[in-house]
C-alpha cells in the first residue's frame, strides 16, 4: 500500500498536535506549522543505524557510492559516522498523534500538569493542507532488525517501541543539496509551512485540569488572531465528568 492509499483509506483519521500555550499562539500569530529539525526533536535515536541493519551496512556495502578523501577511500564505518548526522541535519519533522480518541499520555509530555491546547483535524485535512511536505506513518520497533540498507525515509519513520504510544504520523521535509528551498526557513534548526488553523483545524481542545481563566485565555488569543476559530475552542473530552 502506498502513502497515497493509506491517507485515502484513512482520510477521517483523527490526527492531534499537542503544543503549549506559548508554541499555540506562535501558530495562531504566523499561520504556520514549525517542523524541527530531526537532531532537536530530544531523541538521540532519531534516524539512528544500530544492529543487524548497521552490521549489514558496514559489512555488505556504504549508504552510498564511497568517495576518494585525501589519498585513501573511507571506509564504511566512516562514511556512515558522516552521512547519519548529516541526514539528521537536514530532515524537518512535524509530529501528530493519529488516535480516535485524546490521551492523557501526550496531555502530561506535551503540555504540562495544567496548561496547554491539542489542535484537533483529520489525517485528510492534515494531507491535503501540506501538500509541498509528504505524512508518514511511523513504525515501531528495535533499531536494527531488518538487514538491509536503509534510506533516510526508512529512519525517520521508524521510533523505538517504548514510544509506540505516540501512534505517530508525520510531516516530513528533506533538504537535499543544491535543491531550492519551498519552506520557509526558521534559523537552522526549524522550517515553517504555512498552515492557516481557521481552515484546517476542528477544534482547539483545552487542557482538561486548566481553570477556567486559562480557558478565557485562549479564547481571547483566538478571538485575537483567528477570530473564525473561537466556536471551535473546547474543553478537552477529558474533563466530562462521569454521570454519578
Amino acid at each position: 500500500m502506498t502513502d497515497e492509499d493509506w491517507i485515502a483509506r484513512d482520510r477521517d483519521q483523527l490526527v492531534w498536535r499537542y503544543m503549549s500555550f506559548s508554541r499555540f499562539v506562535w501558530l495562531l500569530q504566523r499561520k504556520q506549522l514549525w517542523l524541527a529539525r530531526a537532531d532537536m526533536l530530544g531523541d538521540p535515536w532519531e534516524i539512528a543505524l544500530a544492529g543487524d541493519q548497521l552490521d549489514h551496512v558496514i559489512k555488505r556495502h556504504p549508504i552510498t557510492p564511497l568517495p576518494l578523501t585525501g589519498e585513501r577511500w573511507e571506509t564504511a564505518m566512516e562514511r556512515t559516522a558522516r552521512i547519519i548526522p548529516a541526514w539528521r541535519q537536514k530532515t524537518f519533522v512535524s509530529c501528530w498523534n493519529a488516535s480516535d480518541h485524546e490521551s492523557h499520555a501526550l496531555w502530561r509530555i506535551y503540555c504540562g500538569p495544567v496548561e496547554g491546547v491539542a489542535v484537533q483535524s483529520t489525517l485528510g485535512k492534515l494531507h491535503d493542507s501540506s501538500r509541498a511536505v509528504p505524512i508518514y506513518k511511523v513504525t515501531y520497533a528495535m533499531p536494527g532488525t531488518q538487514r538491509r540498507t536503509p534510506t533516510l525515509i526508512d529512519l525517520v519513520t521508524r521510533k523505538r517501541p517504548m514510544f509506540a504510544y505516540e501512534q505517530e504520523v508525520r510531516l516530513v521535509y528533506v533538504v537535499e543539496p543544491n535543491q531550492a528551498e519551498t519552506l520557509a526557513v526558521r534559523e537552522q534548526h526549524g522550517r515553517c509551512l504555512d498552515w492557516n488553523p481557521e481552515s484546517h483545524a476542528d477544534f482547539i481542545r483545552v487542557h482538561p485540569l486548566a481553570d477556567s481563566s486559562f480557558m478565557e485565555t485562549v479564547v481571547g488569543a483566538v478571538e485575537h488572531y483567528t477570530p473564525t476559530l473561537r466556536g471551535r475552542v473546547v474543553w478537552s473530552a477529558m474533563r466530562d465528568p462521569p454521570p454519578i
